[in-house]
């Protein structure tokens, strides 16, 4: 697929799409083989629908839920400095920025140090990109953006030779925590920073090791379990029932979360209340369930100092610099790509 060359200048705004409409959907086939595994698992990036989205942006705001809220401290306190430590003309690519509520204060430091800045928001929901970009765009016209329409990996193998100047991936949110670290590097290492040239930098968000009762009352585990936390875990499998013709009742299964400590991570699953049998039309495929049995939705791991800075050796990065929330929960990571 060849690839548009845009000419940006200041104060525009242009697209790239990269999405294939004639690719196969793979969200019948993955759907299908998670629920026939043993154990089952759902993959988690299909809880973001448009409605599961809005759920999780509604999960952002709650008090105990510091991911969010500890990252947009941190970005408001040290992006002068982040944007100080960066080279002249550093163009700044997003993975799945969403509303760019946090990135704005990174833009920000970053115009007033460099002046002229491109910044590259990867999402693969088109809709919902084109509407951000052009909100981005009457809020700071004097910011160029191209918007890429892709799949993560997709979209920066098609910034890799595309942006010749110096780069600044950033990655919030703490997604690198969905994979076991080893899985992590391995995902740095093979996808990302494959687009990224010796010198170019990665500022990765982090969550970091703490007290159980903390994590528990932020994921909102045992006791502290909410009906918009089961909302957002159950999307998935409303999401399977409309597209995929399922009859998943939603009411026959719980919510099971707790953290592992042991592995270093979240473990969030729903638990089946009683033994039953689900359909999917689309792909003609009964599934059994047996009481109390779970299906994976999502892991979330947790860092410590020298889980961070192995990660680093891992992937060829050497940590620059690190930034942290006010008590110390969440950590920003500046690593710089190693010369070959």
């Amino acid at each position: 697929m060849s690839t548009p060359q845009p000419q940006l200048t200041p104060a525009a705004y242009r697209f790239i799409n990269l999405v294939d409409k004639d690719a196969p959907d793979t969200f019948a086939s993955d759907i299908g083989t998670g629920l026939a595994a043993s154990p089952k698992y759902i993959q988690h990036k299909y809880a973001y629908d448009a409605a599961g989205s809005d759920l999780f942006e509604r999960i952002t705001q709650d008090k105990n839920y510091y991911p969010a809220h500890a990252e947009t401290e941190i970005l408001t306190r040290f992006s002068p400095a982040i944007a100080a430590i960066l080279a002249d003309n550093t163009a700044l690519i997003e993975l799945g920025s969403g509303s760019s509520v946090k990135t704005r204060h990174l833009l920000e430091a970053m115009q007033q140090h460099q002046g002229k800045t491109l910044f590259c928001p990867i999402d693969i929901s088109g809709d919902f990109l084109q509407a951000n970009v052009k909100r981005l765009s009457a809020d700071y016209p004097d910011l160029a953006i191209l918007g890429v329409i892709a799949d993560y990996y997709v979209g920066l193998a098609a910034l890799a030779d595309e942006i010749r100047q110096p780069k600044l991936l950033l990655w919030l949110g703490s997604d690198i925590g969905h994979a076991d670290p080893a899985s992590a590097a391995q995902l740095l290492r093979e996808k990302m920073l494959t687009a990224l040239k010796p010198g170019d930098k990665l500022l990765l968000g982090i969550d970091l090791k703490k007290d159980t009762d903390i994590l528990h009352r932020a994921y909102c585990c045992g006791e502290y379990d909410d009906p918009l936390r089961y909302q957002f875990n159950c999307n998935a499998l409303r999401r399977i029932n409309q597209q995929l013709g399922g009859n998943f009742v939603t009411d026959h299964f719980q919510r099971h979360c707790f953290y592992n400590d042991v592995a270093g991570r979240v473990e969030i699953y729903l638990k089946s209340l009683l033994d039953q049998q689900v359909t999917l039309e689309a792909i003609e495929q009964t599934f059994d369930f047996q009481a109390e049995e779970l299906i994976r939705l999502h892991f979330a791991h947790k860092y410590d100092q020298d889980d961070i800075l192995q990660l680093g050796k891992a992937t060829g990065l050497t940590l620059q610099q690190q930034w942290f929330d006010s008590k110390a929960l969440y950590s920003l990571n500046l690593f710089t790509v190693e010369t070959k």
